[in-house]
Order: C-alpha cells, then sequence, then structure tokens
C-alpha cells in the first residue's frame, strides 16, 4: 500500500470513502512521507443548551409500544398523536433519518396507530417522529421496538 486518500461524506453518521493505492517495491522508494490532513468539511460543533431541546428536537416517543403481533405483521401505538404535517418514522436500523434518505425505511406514519411488516422471528423497529418544518424536526433520541416472538 503506497497511500490512502479518506474523504468524509457524513460527519455525523460516521461515513467515509477510502482510496487505497497500490505499488510493487520496484515503482517506488519504499519510505514514510508525512503531511498536515486536509479537511473540506467544517468540524465546528455547535453546543447546545438545555434550555434549547425544546426548540430544536420533538420529543422523544417514550410512550410507544407493540400491541399486536402475527406471523407477518405487527401494530404499533406511538403513544402520542403525531404533529400536523408531520408523522412518525420507521427504520431497521438506527440510522440514515430525514427524508433524503430511503435505505434502511421502514415507512413514514401519520397516524398514531399503524401496521409495520414482519419478515422474521426476531425483529428490531427504531422510531423516531418528525414535523413539518423545512427541514423537520426530528425527535433526539430513537425509540427502539424489539420482537422474538415465534413466527
Amino acid at each position: 500500500m503506497r497511500q490512502v486518500d479518506i474523504t468524509v461524506k457524513d460527519l455525523e453518521e460516521e461515513h467515509s470513502s477510502y482510496k487505497i493505492t497500490f505499488a510493487n517495491d520496484a515503482a517506488q522508494a519504499l519510505a514514510f512521507e508525512f503531511e498536515a490532513a486536509r479537511i473540506t468539511t467544517s468540524l465546528i460543533v455547535t453546543e447546545v443548551s438545555n434550555t434549547q431541546v425544546g426548540t430544536l428536537f420533538l420529543p422523544d416517543l417514550t410512550a410507544a409500544g407493540i400491541t399486536q403481533v402475527t406471523s407477518t405483521t405487527v401494530n404499533v401505538d406511538a403513544g402520542v398523536v403525531p404533529p400536523a404535517g408531520g408523522g412518525i418514522e420507521v427504520r431497521w436500523s438506527d440510522a440514515g433519518w430525514g427524508q433524503a434518505n430511503d435505505r434502511n425505511l421502514v415507512g413514514r406514519f401519520t397516524t398514531q396507530a399503524f401496521v409495520l411488516p414482519r419478515l422474521a422471528r426476531t425483529q428490531n423497529y427504531f422510531l423516531r417522529q418528525f414535523d413539518a418544518s423545512a427541514p423537520p424536526k426530528y425527535s433526539r433520541y430513537s425509540t427502539a421496538l424489539h420482537i422474538d416472538y415465534p413466527l
């Protein structure tokens, strides 16, 4: 390995792209060379005080729960009525939140109770609520629902 270039795609979600260059010993002399890192993404983190949390984030879904389980579906009650124009976003993993990412999205729901697909005996769902602002505000923390129930 002769050179590694790292491009940070999303600092918050820790997504990076790596380019690794290889060469045989005859191509270049074997040596280390150090140079300063060049960061193209700002690393400035804005501090949030306790009094600002209510204006930057929606309440977490602490009362969410599973109300019924069948072999192919899971009924969920979010515990709160979703905000007007917003809803409840459900994902297979606790990552990729937002309207621009549909990779691990189970669905976005505008009602308090909804039905999710069940694909395995053991299943995890992650929930956050969002509003109609632009960009939408989300719950600060995800609510995890876990099922381990025979099919």
